[in-house]
């Protein structure tokens, strides 16, 4: 059932919610207009409103509107049924009655189960009361109720089972959630529970608090197989033995249920994956993460809506189980967590790193496997804890540390204190290293340095090329191999150099990215954009025999492909753009090309380098940390893809390399410190610095009354402000919870308009100068960046990402109907102060650079070329008579010079510069008398990060 009939089936039920009882089924027969499941489904809700209290906890089952009257349980209290002895009531739900029993046989205390007489003659309801005595009677697992016996007394079916005395999760779940160690201590156990039923073939279908109950033990239990569904190719059943539930049936409890269970559809496994997430996003937080006035509100809400983020509920959650909820909480099943096995793996996990100690984690699971119900075995446990105190004073006195690369007890070591090493790779041997850096005046170099000799031999002289796809090293340590590019290319080379210097051998041209060597050292693999990325490899003599390995989708891009260590696999980060939405994962294929998989994702955070440790003991990769927002350094497993963070800092590292002996890491670590200054356009020595932290973003603006609007980073997610121009009265006008970028002031300075992703994809906001009023202006499907308003400031246009096509958009102010517009700009465009020139950025095919083109706004022709390439900065100045630029990398010192030029006669002029600091966005004030600039530095330098094991 989708979105839009459960909107449907809402709106019906609320209207006859009103209605006197008499007056609804003459409204819902005209409304329904002979659709017999809508009327259904409505008169099944009013049902369960009459019937019970909570309903949104209750499950939703149909036939209720043929229960009669309940029956008084009062009336079997005191009764001998069979060789029972019922003592009192303990519950009741829509699948029978449960009292608390003496065993007269065995001297114990049961939990009996039963159908009311009302039910007991519905073949459906027997089904499920049989489904539930040989779901639970097929598991044997000291977190699930123990079945012990399904007999018919008296004509009743009768389902004794043990009796678990605690009180369910709901009621020992505080306001603001559980405490993380109990939390994991307790989905530890049932996470390890699902993971049983499911291994065999059991599908519990109603994963909720109200299920779970924890003893005053703290041991907490699964009840309630009611609405268990089989593998029907494990019991050898037909269709009408493993499921209770018939095609497109809604069966499960809405607060509860998954989005395939919600519609109707066949479920799997995934199922009470994504009931789990449910209940461990309550358990943490204490809020449901689905909720509405109604079944069909809640579920049309799960349909249509995700949850607040977690971390903005409860941000001192561990960022893994921060990220192992959300993914447990997708609404695709293919991109869940893919068993439950991998739930059980990553709360173990985590449950194992804040214990206290090993022995009294692990004495706690001796208890739980005996968890006697007698005496009888008292003595032997007791032997059995003795024994396992005393090993453990050995066992875990030096524990050993799961991972197999290991830095709990890690020591940095500082390669370098120039702060300008960009990237940096460790040979094999772990004895030397080769680094790039950026020089003074914005050029590359490479060099070689020792690990104890603080004397570098430079491989590559300083020269006006990029470094691309990070390096390779021979085992031996003889040969190093790079990629480089000119400033404004789009293909780079690959080269040899001897690691003694000399001059390098060019192997293959006309490449994007570099791999690693093959296990024998034979071949080379790297990456080519085209129409379609491809994943290659060559001869690393000379660069022939070129071989495709793999070829990925259109619109796809790979990244800094890896050898596995038999040379039978390739590892890689791969990103998919959707609508302006990045979607990395870490994937792994055949060097065949064939089977590819996902280890890891997709997230949103970049995956920038994997590195394969030896014998086959993981990957490592450098990712965007969901909580930080700055890249840290994982471990991953390649069997089921479970990633352990092993940095856990403020640096954010850039490149990734290990020893062949898994001893250490060689990376580098950033931090870009930009500030805004202000000053005279023409006086260079008359600015000055305004901001008090360097955490400035990518954009400043004026309003017209002389204030400035920036964005600036608070925990690497940026947010807008605004303030005096002398920094005074700094003050942020956008809300911490989401991502706000891109600021542009309005003509009138009334208002701002933004990128923001608070609705879980970029778009295009408006606000007042003080933050109030925000409204999305769109786009409706797709992202928006890059906004900019007309000149008479009642237009937005912005770059327009739909799907995987790039177009113009442009919507009122006010908001409306977004128009698509043919694309006049790759990057950078601007309008004239008064709106009659477009002067815009475009890359010549023919000549293999870009250019800008200048023409009237309202005649789409040619107009003036000019041969320049803007980067960061392009806009008219305020007379309209010039342009004021950035030059892309081109020229004496780029990254620090702005420039002007004359459309009309070509000349260019400086405009300013900021010394050594990179320049990245310039505002001049509306009267034309101070610009604002946005200039900073890129603080980085290698470090080795070395395992003290």
């Amino acid at each position: 059932m989708t979105a839009e009939e459960w909107d449907k089936i809402n709106e019906l039920f609320n209207t006859a919610l009103d209605l006197a009882p008499a007056d609804r089924e003459a409204y819902l027969k005209g409304a329904c207009e002979g659709d017999d499941h809508l009327l259904t489904e409505v008169r099944s809700l009013l049902v369960a409103e009459d019937e019970a209290g909570d309903f949104i906890r209750k499950p939703l089952l149909p036939n209720l509107h043929n229960l009669s009257e309940p029956e008084h349980e009062s009336a079997l209290i005191g009764k001998t049924i069979g060789n029972f002895l019922v003592e009192r009531s303990i519950g009741s739900g829509g699948m029978g009655d449960v009292f608390l029993a003496m065993d007269l046989r065995l001297g114990r205390k049961v939990a009996l189960k039963m159908l009311p007489n009302s039910l007991a003659s519905d073949p459906t309801f027997l089904k499920r009361f049989e489904n539930e005595a040989k779901a639970a009677a097929t598991l044997n697992h000291p977190n699930v109720a123990t079945i012990y016996s399904v007999e018919e007394i008296d004509g009743k079916q009768v389902i004794a089972m043990e009796y678990v005395e605690g009180k369910t999760l709901d009621q020992l779940t505080p306001s603001k959630g559980l405490d993380i160690a109990t939390f994991l201590d307790w989905f530890t156990c049932l996470s390890d529970a699902l993971k049983h039923a499911h291994e065999r073939g059991v599908i519990h279908r109603d994963v909720k608090p109200g299920n779970i109950i924890v003893t005053p033990n703290g041991i907490p239990k699964i009840l309630d197989f009611g609405l268990a569904q089989f593998d029907r190719t494990r019991y050898l059943m037909g269709s009408d033995e493993t499921s209770i539930t018939q095609p497109g049936q809604i069966i499960g409890t809405p607060s509860y249920m998954s989005p395939e269970q919600a519609e109707g559809k066949e479920v799997d496994q995934r199922t009470d994956i994504f009931s789990l997430g449910v209940v461990m996003y309550e358990s943490l937080s204490g809020e449901r993460p689905f909720t509405g006035n109604s079944h069909a509100e809640v579920v049309s809400n799960l349909l249509k809506t995700d949850p607040p983020p977690l971390r903005t509920l409860r941000p001192q959650t561990p960022s893994e189980i921060t990220r192992l909820v959300e993914r447990c909480l997708v609404k695709s099943r293919r991109r869940r967590c893919r068993s439950m096995d991998e739930v059980n793996d990553i709360l173990s996990e985590a449950w194992g790193r804040i214990s206290t100690t090993g022995s009294r984690n692990s004495l706690r699971k001796i208890y739980r496997e005996f968890n006697p119900e007698s005496n009888r075995w008292a003595g032997s446990i007791v032997l059995v804890v003795l024994i396992v105190a005393v090993a453990a004073s050995y066992l875990f006195s030096d524990p050993q540390p799961e991972l197999p690369i290991s830095f709990e007890n890690m020591t940095p070591r500082s390669l370098s204190q120039s702060n300008n090493v960009v990237y940096a790779h460790t040979a094999p041997d772990g004895l030397s290293y080769v680094y790039n850096t950026i020089e003074d005046d914005g050029r590359r170099a490479m060099w070689l340095r020792r690990l104890n000799d603080r004397t570098s031999l430079q491989l590559l002289p300083p020269a006006s090329v990029w470094f691309w796809g990070g390096l390779a090293i021979t085992e031996d340590a003889s040969q190093v191999f790079y990629i480089t590019a000119e400033r404004l290319a789009r293909f780079g080379t690959l080269y040899r150099i001897s690691s003694l210097g000399g001059t390098p051998r060019k192997l293959v041209e006309g490449i994007n990215d570099l791999g690693s060597l093959s296990p024998d050292g034979k071949r080379i693999l790297y990456v080519r954009y085209g129409d379609r990325v491809e994943i290659l490899s060559a001869d690393i003599t000379d660069g022939s025999d070129e071989q495709t390995h793999f070829r990925a989708e259109k619109g796809a891009i790979i990244r800094d492909p890896q050898f596995s260590n038999d040379g039978m696999q390739i590892y890689y980060s791969k990103v998919v753009n959707n609508g302006g939405t990045e979607a990395w994962t870490l994937n792994a294929v055949e060097t065949t090309g064939e089977n590819e998989r996902i280890i890891t994702g997709p997230r949103r955070g970049r995956i920038s380098e994997v590195a394969v440790l030896g014998k086959g003991r993981g990957l490592l990769v450098n990712q965007v940390d969901a909580d930080s927002n700055l890249n840290q350094i994982y471990f991953v497993s390649q069997r089921d893809g479970r990633e352990t963070r092993i940095t856990n800092d403020l640096n954010s590292y850039f490149g990734l390399s290990v020893t062949a002996d898994d001893h250490s890491i060689v990376t580098a670590r950033r931090q870009m410190m930009n500030d805004i200054w202000v000053g005279t356009p023409d006086d260079d020595a008359s600015f000055a610095k305004i901001t008090n932290e360097p955490t400035v973003n990518a954009r400043v603006e004026w309003t017209p009354d002389g204030r400035v609007v920036y964005d600036a980073l608070e925990n690497s997610i940026p947010h807008i402000w605004i303030m005096n121009a002398d920094g005074t009265g700094a003050e942020q006008i956008s809300p911490l919870d989401s991502a706000d970028s891109e600021p542009q002031v309005s003509p009138s300075g009334e208002s701002v308009v933004f990128v923001s992703d608070r609705t879980g994809e970029r778009k295009i906001w408006r606000m007042d100068i003080d933050g109030s009023d925000p409204v999305m202006l769109g786009p409706t499907s797709g992202s928006g960046l890059q906004p900019r308003f007309s000149p008479d400031g009642g237009n937005v246009y912005f770059v327009w990402m739909d799907g995987a096509e790039k177009k113009m958009g442009m919507v009122s102010i006010d908001g409306g109907e977004v128009r698509a517009l043919p694309p006049f700009s790759d990057t950078y465009w601007a309008f004239s102060p008064d709106g009659k020139t477009l002067a815009f950025s475009y890359y010549d095919e023919e000549l293999k650079r870009p250019k800008v083109r200048i023409r009237p706004v309202d005649q789409p022709s040619d107009g003036v070329t000019l041969d320049i390439a803007p980067s960061h900065i392009f806009q008219w100045t305020r007379d309209g008579k010039r342009l004021i630029y950035k030059e892309r990398e081109a020229g004496e010192n780029p990254f620090s010079t702005i420039l002007i030029i004359d459309p009309v006669s070509g000349k260019k002029d400086q405009y300013l510069t900021t010394g050594t600091d990179t320049v990245f966005d310039m505002a001049i004030s509306r009267d034309g008398r101070q610009a604002a600039v946005i200039r900073g530095r890129l603080m980085t330098d290698a470090v080795m990060l070395s395992n003290n094991r």
